[in-house]
């Protein structure tokens, strides 16, 4: 048999969103409740466990059957994978942000005006950073969306517990990274060796220089944070006996999955955002199962945009988006083979703005599934579902819906 693992990112909201009801209860469901009634069953989930607030990359370990407390050690290395960097355990990994310093060396923004052109250049420019004091250790820089990037270093004795350059305020200097320990002071001091130098080489960049005569801001510094070692995470090949592909559009969701062991497959027009083409994934998820991958996980990110801005009505209109692809699923997977798994990875309040500790809807449908009597999807109808209420391994569950799980024991 086969599985698909879909996560809407942010789908979780509360009464505060609209009127009294959440933005999943306004949405026009149509076919998602369909296949719930007709296929499936439901639940309530809690992506890490109760009263636990879950970021993105820890809800998605743990969504995948990892202990997030045992494993997680940040979230740089997650970007740098999902970015295709290529890892491995003698790397420490940072999230890095292009931003500006003015000339009294203080930071004046943090993302550079979103720099939307030219990073490449800024990249190319940054691939002579290097470390004189401890040569044995290769510096990489890679960009990835607007002023986004990733920032690893790797070689001998590197610690992960370091702090960022990047203060997230504005009006002081860069700050100086320091260490817990012995190998995590060498990481920092290699760090901050190689911010001074990205200093001195974006702010005599030609490009810089052509942006400040544009009257933007130039990109003249790198921010450095979420500092993270390679995770101790077996693949799901070996934790599960299963082939797998994830069909992403974020850095983060692609790193964390490529890390899992899931070989990454672009779909066209998917963006990460409200408008991307979530359709494509779906297809493009499809496909992968057709070529003989035995799971596809489908990452939605657009929900979850919409409630960081605190928009009620893009974020119905994105619920209703993913509807119509569950239609298009409907009408394509072969019911007689497929499980298909559905949920948030965590509740996104849209007059909140950032994520709770919320449980979040979850339904699994297929020809295994012992369906229940709900016929709505949503945060108040699936507290009566059969599924009750869990905490993470939506992964592992769906595989075991279609045979695909090693047994624990004799």
């Amino acid at each position: 048999m086969k599985s698909i693992m879909v996560i809407a990112d942010g789908l979780g909201g509360r009464p505060t969103d609209l009127d009294g009801k959440t933005c999943l209860q306004v949405a026009e469901t149509p076919e998602i409740d369909d296949l719930l009634a007709s296929r499936g069953a439901g639940g309530m989930i809690d992506p890490i466990g109760p009263g636990v607030r879950p970021g993105s990359d820890t809800a998605h370990l743990s969504l995948f059957g990892y202990d997030p407390y045992q494993c997680y050690t940040g979230r740089g290395v997650f970007e740098a994978a999902g970015i295709g960097m290529d890892l491995t355990e003698d790397d420490v990994c940072f999230r890095t942000n292009f931003g500006t310093v003015d000339e009294e060396g203080n930071i004046k923004d943090r993302r550079a005006g979103r720099i939307s052109e030219g990073q490449d250049q800024l990249e190319e420019a940054l691939s002579s950073l290097k470390s004189k004091k401890y040569p044995e250790v290769e510096v990489r820089f890679k960009r990835s969306t607007e002023h986004r990037g990733a920032l690893c270093l790797r070689g001998p004795d590197l610690g992960g517990e370091v702090t960022p350059t990047d203060p997230h305020e504005l009006g002081i200097p860069i700050p100086d990274s320091t260490g817990e320990d012995e190998s995590s002071e060498k990481t920092a001091e290699i760090l901050n060796e190689v911010t001074h130098q990205a200093s001195k080489i974006l702010s005599d960049h030609p490009l810089n220089e052509k942006r400040k005569e544009q009257g933007k801001l130039p990109a003249n510094a790198i921010l450095s944070r979420g500092a993270a070692k390679y995770p101790n995470v077996t693949s799901v090949e070996e934790k599960y006996g299963v082939t797998a592909s994830v069909v992403a559009a974020g850095a983060l969701y692609i790193g964390v999955a490529r890390v899992a062991g899931m070989e990454f497959k672009e779909a066209e027009g998917a963006t990460g955002t409200v408008d991307s083409k979530i359709i494509n994934k779906a297809k493009v998820g499809l496909d992968e199962l057709d070529k003989g991958k035995d799971m596809v996980f489908l990452h939605f990110k657009g929900a979850d945009n919409a409630s960081h801005d605190h928009d009620a009505e893009a974020k119905v209109k994105f619920i209703e988006k993913v509807d119509e692809t569950f239609g298009w699923l409907k009408e394509n997977i072969d019911w007689e083979e497929t499980h298909l798994s559905f949920a948030g990875d965590h509740t996104t309040p849209i007059q909140y703005g950032d994520h709770v500790a919320d449980p979040v809807p979850v339904m699994v449908a297929g020809p295994s599934v012992r369906n229940d009597a709900l016929e709505e999807f949503d945060e108040y109808s699936c507290r009566d579902g059969g599924m009750g209420r869990f905490s993470g391994n939506l992964l592992p569950i769906t595989l075991s819906y279609s045979n695909l799980i090693p047994k624990f024991g004799a």
